[in-house]
Formats: structure tokens, C-alpha cells, sequence
């Protein structure tokens, strides 16, 4: 018997207009990845208490359902506002005649700008098996960016659901949409720090995190979660840069506010990522023999004042009319 291939594997996205149920006709999205790791099958075996009078257990039952997973997406400028909207919030978009520009900030609950959606149905197809892995309920717990000088622009997405089918038989959508634009290189990105260029940035990487409550289980709910909320946001990272002088440090020590920006560019489309208030921790620089020294701070993300009121806001420019 022939073992499934990682090449032959594809993953589908599809919304929710109601959380945990998968729409009777489905229209899914086929998204760019390159790895898929966590427990997407999970359910605890809780042990049975039973006394048998003998030194020998009785056997576990069943206990919770969780979903819980990951994956990693190449950042196509179509392709990644889907990961965008279910991970950041619900964009507001301004058509162009070609170009059309999408804004997704974390935003308030319940208010017009940054919601986060109802939910996804993800499927996982096994596609030289004819296997397909159904998954209900999801919602981005985390979102994990990271930029350096070289490679193919990744997203790291973090992936909490509720519930799932172990083998749907077919595809629930055998069509889905499929983007055929190419993957954006890190040659493409820039940084700026503080509202101006800076050249000496080795690598940023920063993850948002939801605050995803999956902890509410009740009775009679067959092991499923009965919601998926999200609550406080937060967005914590690191910048490693070339040690040519204090500035940075300097920040950090004095706790002064400043404020980041990564884009990718390639024509007319483009990815820009905001973070509009953060604060640099102290920490020394490293010096690992005769090499060039380097100097990594964490930075944290917070809302006070700035007007765009959020921890992180993305604006991508791209043909598609709407997501």
C-alpha cells in the first residue's frame, strides 16, 4: 500500500457564516502552503476510577474533542487575504479599477472595523489516497511573521476548531479557487522603524495572538466546545540588527515609543504590515567571536493614542475584488 505524499497534499479553506457548520454548498479556497504540523485530531483518554478489586485498571473513556493545529502559507498577494481576514479581522476594501486595496485591523468587539469572522471549515485532501480530513470551526488562534534577506515570505498560522470528520470520502468542493500568482521573495520586503527606513535590520519576526477561549465545554455537548471566542490581542516579537550604534538601545532603555512597518512590494500589489505603537526591551549585544556583532531586543505591541487604533494593521493591494 502506497504511503501519502506531502507533494500530492493540498489544503482548502472554507467560511463559516455560522460557526461550526460548514455551508451546504461549499465554495472553497485552495491555500499556498508549505508545511502542515499540531494535534488536528485530538481527544483526551480519561482514566476510568473504577475499584475492580484487582491491581488492574478498567478501561479510559472518551473525553474532550479539540482541534488543534497549525500550518505554514507562502504569502501570495491573493491568496493570503483570506489568512489575513480570518487571522487579523475583516478587511475594509476600497476598489480600484484594477487594484483594489484591503485594511484588516484588530479591532473591537462587535464593531465595524477588525472583527474577526464567524469561522472555517478547513480540508486537509490526501489527494493520492482520495482521503479527505474535515475540519469545523477553526478560527486563527495565532499569526506568526517573520522577515529576513533571503527566502520565500512565510506565515506561520496557529489553528484552534472544534470539531472534525476523519474522512469525508470526497472533496467537499472539487473546484475550488485556485490563485496562480507567484510567491513573493524576501527581496521585495522593507522595514522602517520609528516612521523612517532602517538598513542595518538582520530578521523581525513577531506572532498576534487572538486570546482564543476554548475553554467553554458543556454538558451535553458530545465533547465539542460550545464557542470560540477571542479576547485581549497581543502582539509580542523580535528584532535582530546589526550592532552600529545605541539608537535602538537606547530606546528600549528609555522606554520610548516607536512604531514598525514591513512591506513587500512587486509592481502595483503589495503587502504592508503596521505596527503603529510598540517598546523595545533592553538587551545586550551578543559578540560570538571575530564575526559581526548583532543586538536583539524583544518588542511588545500596545493601543493608547495612535489614531488607527490597533496593535497591528495590514493593507494589501492585489486584484481581487473582495474576500
Amino acid at each position: 500500500m502506497a504511503t501519502a505524499k506531502g507533494s500530492d497534499f493540498e489544503m482548502i479553506m472554507i467560511e463559516e457564516s455560522t460557526w461550526n457548520t460548514t455551508p451546504g454548498s461549499p465554495a472553497g479556497y485552495k491555500l499556498p502552503i508549505s508545511a502542515v504540523g499540531g494535534s488536528w485530531l485530538q481527544q483526551n483518554l480519561v482514566d476510568n476510577p473504577e475499584l475492580r478489586g484487582n491491581r488492574n485498571p478498567a478501561a479510559p473513556v472518551l473525553g474532550n474533542k479539540r482541534v488543534n493545529g497549525n500550518f505554514t502559507a507562502t504569502l501570495h498577494y491573493d491568496a493570503i487575504g483570506w489568512v489575513l481576514k480570518h487571522g487579523i479581522g475583516t478587511p475594509a476594501t476600497v476598489a480600484g479599477s484594477t487594484y483594489h486595496t484591503h485594511t484588516s485591523k484588530v479591532g473591537f468587539a462587535n464593531g465595524s472595523v477588525g472583527a474577526l469572522p464567524a469561522g472555517m471549515t478547513l480540508e486537509h485532501g490526501y489527494t493520492d489516497l482520495g482521503v479527505y480530513h474535515v475540519y469545523t470551526g477553526c478560527k486563527v488562534s495565532t499569526l506568526g511573521f517573520s522577515v529576513s534577506p533571503e527566502g520565500v515570505t512565510t506565515i506561520d498560522v496557529g489553528i484552534i476548531g472544534a470539531d472534525w470528520d476523519e474522512d469525508n470520502g470526497a472533496s467537499l468542493d472539487a473546484s475550488p479557487t485556485a490563485y496562480t500568482s507567484d510567491a513573493v521573495s524576501e527581496f521585495r520586503g522593507a522595514i522602517s522603524e520609528g516612521g523612517s527606513p532602517i538598513a542595518y535590520i538582520q530578521s523581525v519576526d513577531f506572532t498576534l495572538n487572538n486570546g482564543l477561549d476554548d475553554s467553554l465545554y458543556v454538558v451535553g455537548g458530545q465533547g465539542v466546545i460550545s464557542e470560540l471566542p477571542e479576547n485581549t490581542a497581543s502582539l509580542t516579537g523580535n528584532v535582530t540588527a546589526l550592532f552600529q550604534s545605541n539608537a535602538l538601545l537606547t530606546k528600549a532603555l528609555g522606554k520610548t515609543e516607536s512604531s514598525m512597518e514591513l512591506s513587500w512590494t512587486t509592481g502595483s500589489e503589495s503587502l504592508t504590515l503596521e505596527i503603529p505603537e510598540l517598546v523595545f526591551e533592553p538587551a545586550a549585544p551578543t559578540v560570538s567571536g571575530e564575526r559581526g556583532v548583532l543586538i536583539t531586543l524583544p518588542f511588545r505591541a500596545f493601543y493608547q493614542d495612535d489614531a488607527e487604533a490597533t496593535i497591528l494593521k495590514s493593507t494589501l493591494v492585489n486584484t481581487v475584488t473582495s474576500y
